[in-house]
């Protein structure tokens, strides 16, 4: 009896390799490669794992973060160390989507939802709660880097909601000390 003909998907899914289309399972392992270096990157950030963070970016990767232009991991990893020593955050990737895939390369997008916390005291968890700080839609392009690991190239992120002053005014009050 011949095996199950492979499983077909729509053109954006297929991968293509030298010898043609690559199988469902390569496919989808890609794909939740992908998910898993977005993933890390913010679960390092909120815990303040910065070297899990900053392993998930190519080394020259490229993010306008609040504005500025951040040029490769070092750039990266500066920012984020600048936020405050009390600060606790969440953040919520949901919706990821691959939305074109190759062998090396990756564009995807998903929604991120940020929940923010800082009174400028030392954080004890856990600490209160509020709606999310922001909600913003990304793209996200990817790379398969020489190890053989997915990870961001680029960050564009755009902010789709905001929220009411009295949410976020309790954050922008100065720091004592």
């Amino acid at each position: 009896m011949d095996p199950d003909p492979p499983l077909t998907f729509p053109e954006f899914m297929q991968t293509s390799t030298q010898s043609g289309t690559v199988s469902a399972i390569e496919s989808h392992a890609r794909i939740t490669a992908c998910q898993q270096s977005v993933q890390l990157f913010y679960y390092g950030v909120d815990r303040g794992d910065f070297a899990l963070a900053m392993a998930q970016f190519s080394d020259n990767c490229v993010w306008e973060r609040n504005g500025v232009l951040l040029r490769g991991r070092q750039e990266v990893e500066a920012s984020l160390r600048n936020r405050s020593a009390t600060q606790v955050t969440r953040h919520i990737v949901t919706n990821f989507s691959i939305l074109r895939q190759n062998a090396e390369r990756a564009s995807a997008v998903y929604t991120l939802g940020l929940h923010l916390y800082d009174d400028g005291t030392p954080p004890k968890l856990p600490v209160p709660g509020s709606l999310p700080f922001l909600l913003v839609d990304v793209n996200c392009e990817l790379g398969l880097e020489p190890d053989n690991v997915w990870r961001i190239r680029q960050l564009d992120i755009q902010r789709t909601f905001s929220y009411a002053q009295e949410v976020t005014s309790p954050l922008l009050k100065p720091k004592h000390g």
